[in-house]
């Protein structure tokens, strides 16, 4: 859903409508969205895909942010509570 070595800031709507294959295997109760790191969103080396330190740190953030979202998005469609 997210991918940390790209760029580029998926929208909620886009993680929300990811593909999911656990959709179809773990009851919607017990599905969970998480950060697979990947990221390192405090660290100040050089990111030679995203630029300087900085603006891959908001990147990191607004991805994580738009994760969040997703995952809210994606519970109301499926009926459950996001926490």
């Amino acid at each position: 859903m997210i991918n940390p070595l790209n760029p580029r800031v998926e929208s909620p709507r886009e993680v929300a409508d990811g593909p999911d294959p656990g959709r179809e295997l773990i009851p919607k109760e017990q599905l969970g969205s998480t950060d697979d790191c990947g990221f390192s969103p405090f660290s100040i080396d050089e990111k030679p895909s995203h630029g300087s330190p900085d603006f891959a740190r908001d990147i990191a953030f607004q991805k994580i942010t738009n994760r969040v979202e997703g995952t809210r998005l994606a519970a109301d469609k499926l009926g459950i509570p996001a926490s």
